[in-house]
């Protein structure tokens, strides 16, 4: 199973939001403006384990430029693949995955939904597991984690709830490596 995720709405957060809570938390994001990004202590916890597993991919908005402003994906939790630009790019070893801008060039997809569906396929033909969408909205070829995960606004119970949830299939799959 690959966990694909919405990180910057299901499991970071800004400086206010980071300063509110009561865990504690870590920069994951810092550009020239300075600190952007935060997560919580036990969600960089997951990120390492799930990325050293090879089976998490972020999905971001943002271009290229401010994905290498991702510290954690560079130093900490390095992904095998991330999805940025909405589906337009693929980051593989955070490397442009040229082979995938062609496939989806030559796929004819114009959307967001199209591209993200996309992208999904073909991360499961590259790793070879089927992946599970965790993302604001459906893609309706894939399959989504429950609902009930994501808590709107809340990335610290949506990160401990979507872990959480993930670790269970992982277990009740027998998927764990």
């Amino acid at each position: 199973m690959i966990l694909v995720t919405q990180v910057e709405t299901w499991l970071f957060m800004d400086r206010d939001r980071a300063d509110a809570v009561e865990a504690p938390t870590i920069l994951v994001e810092k550009d020239a403006s300075g600190a952007k990004s935060f997560t919580a202590m036990r969600t960089l916890f997951q990120l390492k384990k799930w990325t050293g597993q090879h089976r998490f991919v972020p999905l971001l908005s943002c271009d290229e430029a401010a994905y290498r402003a991702y510290e954690v994906f560079h130093v900490d939790a390095k992904p095998p693949f991330a999805i940025i630009e909405s589906g337009h790019v693929l980051m593989k070893d955070n490397e442009r995955d040229e082979a995938y801008e062609g496939a989806l060039r030559d796929a004819g997809v114009t959307t967001d939904r199209e591209r993200i569906a996309f992208a999904a396929d073909y991360l499961e033909r590259e790793l070879g597991e089927p992946v599970i969408l965790a993302i604001d909205e459906a893609i309706t070829s894939h399959p989504r984690v429950p609902d009930e995960v994501c808590v709107p606004g809340n990335v610290m119970q949506t990160s401990e709830r979507l872990f959480a949830w993930a670790n269970r299939q992982q277990a009740e799959r027998g998927d764990v490596r």
